[in-house]
């Protein structure tokens, strides 16, 4: 869970700094949020190969190996942040690349730790999609709290940066909550159909598993989705009136938020082979 986490979030940062113009923002910010990105991905790839017998990359999984070219993207940046100004095309194309590669090893460690769902072909498009939702949140979500510190220094800087990834945040978790009610309606379809896993002799039902997991289901409902979509709205208004510190604590708070209900997402994955 805490590797599929990391890799959410080194590879959400990449990619949603790729969305932006790299030229408003101070490029220590940028050296500093893709260092950032770089130590988390190091973090889950040492961990890994410190539980294989060999320390070998190319005898490691894939999501291993996609983690080892992710922390290469993100030194590159570290070294790229200086020439924002001119190479701003080129910065965005290594961002965007390196934030792909870091979702895609986030969807394949979920999908290897997911238990037997009610159908393969369909929990399998619908973790990746969660993934690729989860990675939004998470990378604006920080990128926008890192940001609103740099504002503490970088007093020249425009609001535009921090607008943006606050328009990012708004809309992943939109997004994430529309995810929410299409994946509990179709899992609900899929499951009439569905054989009992091998665990439980009792059939997959999702009406069942809300019930039986409803702490969990509460961390994820109500304090990574809810939680984090009032704070984002809050974060719109700061920033509308250019209130940057403000925004910066607010985001604090809605960060822990929707690390809390992203990992509670993970373990529901583990459980049920199926996200919400």
């Amino acid at each position: 869970m805490v590797a599929t986490l990391l890799y959410s979030i080194a590879g959400g940062m990449l990619a949603v700094l790729a969305t932006a113009r790299v030229e408003q923002i101070a490029w220590r910010f940028l050296r500093f949020a893709s260092f950032f990105a770089f130590g988390a991905a190091c973090v889950v790839v040492v961990w890994t190969l410190r539980a294989q017998a060999s320390w070998s990359i190319l005898s490691s999984d894939w999501p291993t190996q996609l983690g080892c070219l992710l922390a290469g993207g993100a030194i590159v940046v570290v070294f790229m942040a200086p020439m924002n100004e001119r190479r701003a095309g080129v910065l965005r194309v290594v961002c965007g690349i390196s934030g792909l590669i870091g979702v895609a090893a986030a969807c394949g460690t979920a999908v290897a730790a997911s238990a037997g769902g009610p159908d393969a072909s369909y929990a399998t498009p619908m973790i990746v999609i969660s993934q690729v939702l989860g990675a939004a949140v998470l990378g604006a979500i920080t990128v926008a709290w890192l940001l609103g510190h740099a504002y503490l220094t970088a007093t020249k800087m425009t609001i535009a940066p921090l607008r943006h990834f606050s328009r990012i945040l708004t809309w992943a978790i939109v997004a994430r909550i529309a995810f929410l009610l299409i994946s509990v309606g179709l899992a609900w379809w899929v499951g009439r159909d569905a054989q009992p896993l091998s665990a439980n002799p009792a059939p997959w039902n999702i009406v069942t598993l809300l019930y039986q997991s409803w702490l969990i289901v509460s961390l994820r409902v109500g304090v990574g989705l809810v939680g984090v979509g009032v704070f984002a709205f809050m974060v719109r208004d700061c920033v509308r009136l250019r209130a940057t510190q403000s925004a910066t604590g607010i985001l604090y708070f809605a960060s822990v938020f929707a690390y809390i209900g992203e990992l509670a997402c993970q373990q529901l994955i583990r459980e049920w082979g199926w996200p919400i």
